[in-house]
């Protein structure tokens, strides 16, 4: 069955000492036109914005909306997480914190 989402390898080794640029061309579809031109106008934006969430992330960082959009700016953590995840196979994980909220990180130390 297909789920429109990328199968990901986790047997793969991901190379966390080479730098991922964000600025490089973005092949991305949304699921309606005008959803299409606000991301086709906003893509520096998001790319400048998810290149921010990766550094914090790769600093061992645990993010929260509340981190993101306070200390850097981002108005849409969870978004930015997705576009990490789905364009850029980057391995993010969460955590549900009291049942209350989300911290999300990128475990540095796999076993």
């Amino acid at each position: 069955m297909k789920t429109g989402q990328i199968q990901i390898d986790f047997n793969e080794h991901f190379d966390f000492t080479a730098p991922v640029n964000f600025k490089t061309e973005i092949i991305h579809k949304e699921n309606n036109a005008e959803s299409q031109s606000i991301f086709e106008v906003n893509k520096d934006r998001f790319s400048r914005q998810c290149q921010i969430v990766y550094d914090a992330l790769m600093r061992g960082e645990r993010l929260t909306t509340t981190i993101a959009l306070v200390e850097y700016e981002v108005g849409d953590l969870r978004r930015r997480i997705k576009d990490l995840k789905d364009m850029w196979n980057i391995p993010i994980q969460s955590e549900l914190i009291k049942g209350k909220y989300k911290e999300y990180y990128i475990n540095l130390k796999p076993n």
